[in-house]
């Protein structure tokens, strides 16, 4: 039996996001959640995400340079593709980048009463260059090495073929994520065993998103993390809302069920 996780991000960010997580979750259908600590639907639900937390649930930071809250004082928001350019050309403006991980960290640690279980970021921007040491410094900075958090890398499960989509793969590792997984392993900072779940959201149906999973499934190891993004409804004013509850239906499914089955999956913790 291989144990994997399944992550689903976004927490925080929409009620029909949260309401799908805690539903998948105490179906046994997913293992973490990664929190948009600053997101509008995160304080109405502290005390549920304590509750699954204590239940086995792993409760993670997902730290955010791209998405606008309101009413967040000191955020350090730029489209996603202005922080690829200065992190290609070596100009992260590192003193902002760390005052938005400590605020992030802070915020979650001050609403749940507990350090996050993992660290990873809102469109990966965690593994960018001139970003990606920012977080490991503070890391060992706020935590003793034997409570260390471990972190998020986006590289495949050693010897994977045949991923669908394989091109954002890599262009996931060429922004950073291959010296992100070298900085993870020169610093003993724990972290999962290959990375699956990316596509262009573009799934549009249950049966053409159970098709990528049955792949990623199939290439998973022991540890390796597969990433969703479900909602049980359409979310609005999202790039994605569309592609949500797709995920959702069928991560809620006895299809899923069947796969996990017929690839003798478990899902588990790091």
């Amino acid at each position: 039996m291989t144990i994997i996780q399944i992550c689903a991000d976004d927490f925080g960010q929409d009620p029909l996001i949260n309401e799908a997580i805690f539903k998948l979750f105490e179906a046994k259908r997913l293992s973490a959640t990664s929190v948009l600590i600053e997101g509008s639907h995160v304080t109405s639900c502290i005390q549920d995400i304590q509750k699954a937390h204590n239940n086995g649930l792993e409760v993670g930071l997902h730290f955010n340079l791209t998405l606008n809250f309101p009413n967040i004082e000191g955020q350090c928001i730029k489209p996603l593709f202005q922080w690829i350019l200065l992190s290609q050309l070596g100009l992260i403006n590192t003193n902002q980048v760390r005052q938005a991980f400590v605020s992030q960290l802070s915020r979650f640690e001050d609403l749940f009463g507990f350090m996050p279980d993992y660290i990873d970021g809102h469109q990966h921007v965690h593994q960018f260059s001139g970003i990606g040491q920012v977080l490991l410094d503070e890391v060992f900075n706020r935590y003793s090495k034997n409570e260390l958090p471990w972190i998020r890398n986006t590289l495949l499960p050693s010897g994977a073929t045949n991923i669908p989509q394989v091109t954002k793969c890599l262009i996931l590792q060429l922004l950073g994520g291959k010296q992100f997984k070298k900085l993870l392993s020169m610093t003993n900072i724990p972290s999962n065993a290959g990375f699956l779940g990316v596509y262009g959201f573009n799934a549009p149906t249950e049966a053409s998103y159970r098709a990528l999973a049955q792949a990623w499934l199939k290439n998973s190891r022991s540890n390796t993390l597969i990433m969703c993004h479900p909602a049980v409804s359409s979310v609005v004013n999202d790039a994605i809302g569309h592609q949500r509850p797709i995920e959702f239906n069928y991560l809620s499914s006895d299809a899923f069920q069947e796969d996990l089955e017929l690839f003798n999956i478990s899902i588990g913790t790091n």
